[in-house]
């Protein structure tokens, strides 16, 4: 407990809530909060607290070399990957499809120093029909795996991309029916609002509601990192009070409050975010199941043996993930009781046009 405390004071300093350590960490202690960054890809973000601590709480000279080491790389990690965005969005242009980034380079751009927030897959959202996105993209790359939300791209050097026909989804088709039409009136501007970075990016409101809508449904699946709720928080802290009141109405809405709740906790809880920018009243209880579940499993749930990970068969994949989503039966019914059938809906609609 002792070191989670510290790790949330590194959190804290990182951010600018906080200018030192209350008490000096060990060697053996910094060793751990370097493995904890890593373990919620927030290696690059941390370098930034340790900037701001007096000399005498830096870390040993070895351990700040490599941590210096790991941010550099990451730096050099995202100057790639915008190059590769720009690149990719030229190509759909030039077809004649708009294209907007989905969550990383787009919210990385809050962050004071956007570089070290640690990058992963590209999600791009491309404005047109999936048959002709798929016809498009099948003529260029080879396709990994096709769904009612994205397709994967796996043979672009140094590239994950997923190419988005929608931003998300809904196991619950009453959900889903008020989530698709939320974000088809937002769908133009999503297209039109242009990044430093010379492509498009979601609009703060947009992400407000589309962010979290993301994590919840991580939730019940791979599970969430440390990353996702530092991006939030950046998403909170740079939102207009207008802004969040518009996006709690909608998050209720789809169901969402209570999900809200917890994670506005975690907000105010890890990250001291001040209450003026939180959407709703915090729930400490399941905000702190949220955050036992955040700090086991790491970024994406890699580190959480409840988790589907892995090289798994499709059998074991759904088991372990029926499991474990039993365990959220109480506070989320809705998403955890439709999602079988909506399995099943998915596959029957994946094998009718040709996508297994």
């Amino acid at each position: 407990m002792k070191r989670l405390a510290l790790f949330r004071e590194l959190l804290l300093i990182s951010i600018g809530e906080q200018d030192s350590f209350s008490k000096l960490p060990s060697e053996k202690t910094w060793r751990w909060l370097f493995l904890e960054a890593q373990k919620q890809s927030l290696v690059g973000v941390s370098l930034s607290g340790i900037e701001r601590l007096p000399s005498e709480q830096r870390p040993p000279k070895e351990l700040l070399i490599e941590w210096i080491g790991t941010a550099e790389w990451i730096e050099q990690l995202n100057r790639q990957q915008i190059g590769k965005i720009r690149e990719i969005a030229t190509v759909f242009e030039k077809r004649g499809f708009r294209s907007c980034i989905l969550k990383g380079q787009g919210v990385a751009e809050l962050y004071p120093q956007p570089l070290r927030r640690q990058c992963g897959d590209i999600d791009l959202w491309v404005d047109g029909s999936r048959e002709n996105i798929v016809k498009f993209c099948r003529g260029r790359w080879q396709i990994d795996h096709v769904d009612v939300k994205n397709m994967v791209i796996d043979n672009i050097p140094d590239v994950h991309l997923e190419v988005h026909f929608i931003p998300s989804w809904f196991y619950s088709p009453f959900t889903n029916r008020k989530f698709k039409r939320w974000f088809r009136l937002q769908w133009d501007e999503q297209f039109t609002n242009h990044s430093a970075n010379g492509y498009s990016k979601p609009t703060i409101a947009f992400n407000l509601v589309y962010c979290l809508v993301h994590i919840y449904k991580h939730q019940f699946d791979e599970g969430i990192g440390l990353r996702q709720m530092m991006d939030y928080y950046y998403l909170l802290h740079h939102s207009t009070v207008e802004e969040r009141g518009q996006a709690y109405t909608t998050i209720r809405s789809l169901g969402m409050g209570k999900f809200a709740a917890a994670t506005m906790h975690v907000m105010n809880d890890l990250f001291a975010l001040k209450y003026e920018y939180l959407l709703c009243q915090s729930d400490e209880r399941l905000g702190e199941k949220l955050l036992e579940d955040i700090l086991i499993g790491g970024n994406f749930g890699q580190y959480d043996k409840r988790n589907a990970h892995g090289k798994e068969n499709r059998l074991t994949h759904g088991i372990r993930n029926i499991r474990h989503n039993v365990d959220l039966l109480l506070d989320y019914p809705s998403e955890v009781l439709w999602s079988p059938l909506w399995k099943c809906w998915h596959w029957c609609w994946r094998k009718k046009h040709g996508y297994l």
